[in-house]
């Protein structure tokens, strides 16, 4: 059984109730995140600490290095003090940067008081330079994506496909095909358009097409515009089924998706 857990859903910075980035992917035996933004900070909150209770070790699984993906790596000694924390970073050629040199400058004075090495549970970053690797028992597999500075597409087996911090892109279809879910980024409307495909962020159309083309079943739009409401991300949610003719899934944050009930 595989649940995902959306912690923020927002890109850029928190606002209208929703936290950046960061998913909570959990399966009989790991817990894993996917991103890190924000949303960590609802990992003190009494259901999601029930959630992660059985599990010993916390995996992490970075998209790329921007703040809203990224700044929550510092809430984790209130977060999680338990067992190890592996932060799995991609690295050059896969984009600009890596995990170690991302936390050495964010971590550490003046920005933080303390060095990462010395949180309860220290982080352990790992570069990832490969486009398969294994997280446990989990195969992983990346996709370089067009995005300033860089970012990967992430897909988990055939369980999970999450692109975030790109267009919607064609050449991306294979990569997400045969997954069971897709979450997705839908930043921007139609009428936004030229200025989400200027620092490579997806909109609506782009992403109704995407979605018709991969034939995923079921897609949640992630990483919304801060502006958004909660009732304009439903409205969006809700013409993307109709326009895709897929099921989508309104993201709540820290709401249980169980994917075999999908």
């Amino acid at each position: 059984m595989t649940r995902i857990v959306p912690l923020g859903t927002n890109g850029f910075f928190p606002a209208n109730g929703r936290q950046t980035m960061a998913f909570l992917v959990l399966t009989e035996r790991q817990a894993l995140l996917l991103d890190a933004g924000t949303g960590i900070s609802r990992m003190i909150e009494p259901a999601v600490v029930a959630l992660l209770r059985p599990f010993d070790s916390l995996d992490v699984i970075l998209s790329h290095y921007h703040l809203d993906h990224v700044i929550g790596l510092s809430y984790m000694p209130a977060a999680w003090n338990r067992g190890r924390v592996r932060v799995f970073g991609p690295a050059d050629p896969l984009v600009e940067g890596d995990p170690k040199t991302a936390l050495d400058q964010l971590l550490t004075v003046p920005l933080f008081p303390a060095r990462y090495q010395t949180f309860p549970a220290p982080l352990d970053p790992i570069a990832v330079r490969e486009e398969r690797f294994s997280v446990g028992e989990l195969e992983v597999r990346l996709r370089r994506q067009s995005h300033p500075g860089g970012s990967v597409g992430i897909r988990i087996g055939d369980e999970i496909a999450y692109l975030t911090d790109t267009a919607a892109d064609a050449a991306a279809v294979d990569f997400v095909r045969g997954a069971r879910i897709l979450l997705h980024e839908l930043w921007e409307t139609d009428e936004e358009a030229a200025q989400a495909e200027k620092f490579g962020h997806s909109h609506f159309s782009g992403l109704a097409g995407f979605v018709r083309s991969a034939c995923v079943p079921v897609v949640m739009p992630v990483h919304h515009h801060p502006r958004r409401s909660g009732p304009e991300v439903r409205a969006l949610c809700e013409q993307l089924g109709e326009r895709a003719g897929v099921g989508v899934l309104f993201p709540d944050e820290g709401k249980v998706f169980e994917l075999d009930a999908l």
